[in-house]
C-alpha cells in the first residue's frame, strides 16, 4: 500500500499547484477530482483538452506521483432519461481521462433516489448505468468502482451484495470509503471481510455521528478504527492507494492547507508503518 492525496482537499488550487503541493508534502500519489461539489470545483473534467491531460501526466511523472484514481462522481439515477444518459457519458469521459493520464481506476456513485421514483425503478436505472460504464472501462483496460454514500440510493454494504446478484458477471469494483459506512452505523470492516476481492481503491476519511447528524472530521478525530481496517486490507492482499480525502472544512473544522497535507501524510505513514 502507498500514500495518496485526493485533490478535492485542495479546492482553491489549480491541478498544477495541487500536484506540486502533494509531491512536496511527501505523498506517493494524487487522486484526481472530476466532481463538482458546493465547496470544490473539479480539477479535471471530460472537457479538459488533450494537451492539458498530457501536461498533468507529465507533471505527475516529473514529481514521481502516481495517479491511482479519478473520482467521476455525478448523480446517475435522475428521473429525466436525458440526465441519466448525460451522467453515463460523463463517467465514460472520465474513464477516457484515466486512460490518458495513466490511471487504472475510476469510481462513481449513484446519487440520491428521486422523490417521485420507487427504489426498484431507480435501482434498475443504476444497474444499467453500472453495466454500461463498467463495460466501457473494461474495454480500455481500466476498472470502475462504486462508492457507497450516506443518503444515496446505493449506500451500504448490502448494496454491493445485491449488485453482485442483480448483474452477475459485471466486473465492478469497490471504492472503499469507510466514513460513509461509519456514519450510517454500519461496520466498515464488513467490506474487508466480505468484499476484499473487489476493493480497487481506498479513501482515508474519518467519520463520527449517525446520518443525518454526522461529520467527517480530520483523520484521527472520528470513530473509525483505521489500523484494523488497513491490517485487514493487507491480509486480504490489497496493495493499492490509501487516499486522504479531506472534507472536514465542510463540518466547521479549520485547518490550513499545510496542516491538511502534513497531518494527512503523517496519519497515512503511521498506518503504513504499522503494517
Amino acid at each position: 500500500m502507498y500514500s495518496c492525496f485526493h485533490s478535492v482537499g485542495l479546492p482553491s488550487r489549480s491541478l498544477t499547484e495541487a500536484i506540486d503541493l502533494v509531491a512536496g508534502a511527501g505523498y506517493t500519489a494524487i487522486e484526481l477530482n472530476a466532481e463538482t461539489l458546493p465547496w470544490a470545483p473539479p480539477h479535471i473534467t471530460p472537457e479538459t483538452g488533450a494537451a492539458e491531460r498530457a501536461a498533468v501526466k507529465a507533471a505527475c511523472a516529473s514529481r514521481a506521483l502516481a495517479i491511482p484514481a479519478v473520482g467521476a462522481h455525478v448523480a446517475m439515477v435522475e428521473e429525466d432519461p436525458a440526465s441519466r444518459a448525460a451522467a453515463i457519458a460523463f463517467v465514460n469521459g472520465c474513464t477516457d481521462i484515466a486512460v490518458d493520464v495513466g490511471s487504472p481506476f475510476v469510481h462513481i456513485l449513484s446519487g440520491p433516489k428521486p422523490d417521485n421514483v420507487d427504489r426498484s425503478t431507480a435501482w434498475a436505472w443504476f444497474m444499467e448505468a453500472v453495466e454500461q460504464t463498467v463495460a466501457y472501462a473494461a474495454a480500455r483496460n481500466a476498472d470502475l468502482g462504486i462508492e457507497a454514500i450516506a443518503g444515496h440510493l446505493f449506500h451500504g454494504v448490502d448494496d454491493y451484495h445485491a449488485m453482485r446478484r442483480d448483474i452477475p458477471g459485471v466486473p465492478f469494483k469497490v471504492n472503499f470509503d469507510p466514513s460513509h459506512l461509519e456514519v450510517q452505523a454500519e461496520d466498515p470492516r464488513r467490506v474487508v471481510d466480505e468484499l476484499a476481492d473487489l476493493v480497487g481503491h481506498v479513501h482515508l476519511k474519518d467519520g463520527k455521528g449517525v446520518y443525518p447528524q454526522f461529520a467527517f472530521p480530520p483523520l484521527g478525530q472520528g470513530s473509525i478504527d483505521f489500523p484494523a481496517l488497513v491490517a485487514g486490507l493487507k491480509g486480504a492482499g490489497y496493495k493499492g492507494a490509501l487516499s486522504v480525502e479531506y472534507e472536514a472544512q465542510v463540518y466547521g473544522y479549520r485547518e490550513t492547507e499545510d496542516e491538511i497535507l502534513r497531518n494527512g501524510i503523517a496519519f497515512c505513514d503511521g498506518l503504513l508503518a504499522g503494517q
